[in-house]
Order: C-alpha cells, then structure tokens, then sequence
C-alpha cells in the first residue's frame, strides 16, 4: 500500500538556532549550515533546542531566501514530523475511510461556506454536507497531544464559526492530527489557550471532534521519511491531562 505521506530526498543535521518566526539554522552532517524553512508559528519549546537532531530537505526557487525546508525532529527516542502542512496533506486522503468518518465523500478542499473558509466540505451517506477543518499538533505532555502550543485567536473564531454554521443544518467537524506516535488522546492546552479550552469543551455538542495519530518513519536507505497510515485516537475536550491541572 502507498504511504499517506512522503518526504524525500531528506538530509540530516543539528539544530543551531530558530532565527526568526519562520526560519531555523541548521548544520547538515556535511559541515555546512544552512537556513531552512520552518513551517510552523508555535513557540515550538519543546521540539527546538540548540544541538537536537533535525532533518530536512532541500528547496531552492529564484528569490527564495532559504535553501530547505524543516520536515521532523528527534524528540528523545520520537521522530516528531514540524510542518503545520501536514494535517491538510493527511486529511483529505483519509476521509470517507476507516480511520475518519467513513461512508463520507470529500467534495472541496479549502472552501468557502456561507461566508466561512473551512479546509474542507464533505457529504454525509444522508447527503448532509459536512464543514472539516484539520489542526495538527506536536505537543505531547503525559501521553497526549495538547493543542495549541501557542495562544490562538483564528482557533477560537474558528470554533465559534463552525458551532454557527450548524444552525444552518450543516454538520461541523473539527480533526487534530497527532504529529507524533506517542500520544494516545488529544486534549486542549488549558494552560496556554484557557479560552479555546473552554470553548473546546462547551461546543461538544455542536461540533464533532475526531483524533488522528501519525507515525512518521525514518528510511535511511532511501533518505525519506514516510507515515504509513493514520490512527483514530479519541479527543477528550474537556480533559485536564497530568501537568495540565491547575490552568484555571
């Protein structure tokens, strides 16, 4: 079976420094350093220190300022994929199977709704359309995945969004992706964002929440990385996980 998603012609190297929002240094296992692309606006603490392993691969245009992009870090014994791309690679190809609302139809990638941009409009068997909006996150603290790891006001209009559209009839669905293998429940992060948290838990009923766990693979042979498959994982929205208590 083809994998769901693959990164090539992937190099590796350490971590010298984050320069800016978007940009990261990176000293290759050839000697040279060289700035790479960091797809991903969280504070990211967790994953980049000075001096941890890091991979990438090389991207060049006319114009462009940096000559890679990050794909995943090392996180202990964890391969832990750093692009905020991924959930919309992932998703679409995941819908209407086992893992992720099966029976359902992907109709339209980054769609506009009744003045609301969702990532993607999915039909249900009864024919109801159904608005998706994917969110992936790295963060894992005692076994679960935390989003976000940065306060976040587009989430939380977000949420507030897809709980309205549902007035109009249509179903609201809301997929974080585990960028890591070692979480087992996505839960909100009460310490960081307490206002998403708490909307996160009173639009249960509204919205629906679905959880997906990636577990990235390192080839060595054929410099790539690659995520075999996507899991369920149950999202408890309303969980304090352990370090989490106290948010309030």
């Amino acid at each position: 079976m083809e994998p769901l998603l693959i990164f090539s012609n992937v190099g590796a190297g350490r971590l010298v420094a984050r320069r800016a929002r978007f940009t990261v240094e990176i000293e290759g296992e050839d000697g040279r350093t060289r700035l790479c692309h960091l797809h991903d606006p969280g504070r990211l603490r967790h994953l980049l220190r000075r001096g941890v392993r890091v991979y990438y691969r090389p991207v060049w245009r006319p114009g462009r300022r940096t000559s890679c992009d990050m794909v995943a870090v090392d996180d202990g014994d964890v391969l832990v994929l750093e692009d905020t791309r991924v959930p919309n690679l992932v998703v679409p190809r995941v819908i209407g199977g086992p893992a992720l609302l099966p029976g359902y139809r992907l109709e339209a990638r980054e769609a506009q709704v009744a003045g609301l941009r969702v990532d993607f409009v999915a039909s249900a068997p009864d024919g109801k359309l159904a608005l998706v909006e994917a969110k992936g996150t790295n963060l894992a603290v005692g076994g679960a995945a935390l989003f976000p790891d940065a306060p976040s006001r587009r989430a939380w209009r977000q949420l507030e969004a897809l709980a309205a559209s549902t007035s109009a009839g249509v179903e609201a669905h809301v997929v974080f992706v585990a960028l890591r293998p070692d979480v087992d429940i996505v839960a909100p992060n009460r310490v960081v964002d307490l206002r998403f948290s708490r909307l996160l838990c009173s639009l249960r009923g509204r919205i629906r929440y679905h959880g997906l766990r990636l577990a990235p693979v390192l080839d060595v042979e054929r410099r790539r990385i690659f995520v075999a498959s996507a899991e369920p994982i149950p999202v408890e929205p309303c969980a304090a996980p352990a370090g989490q208590r106290g948010g309030e």
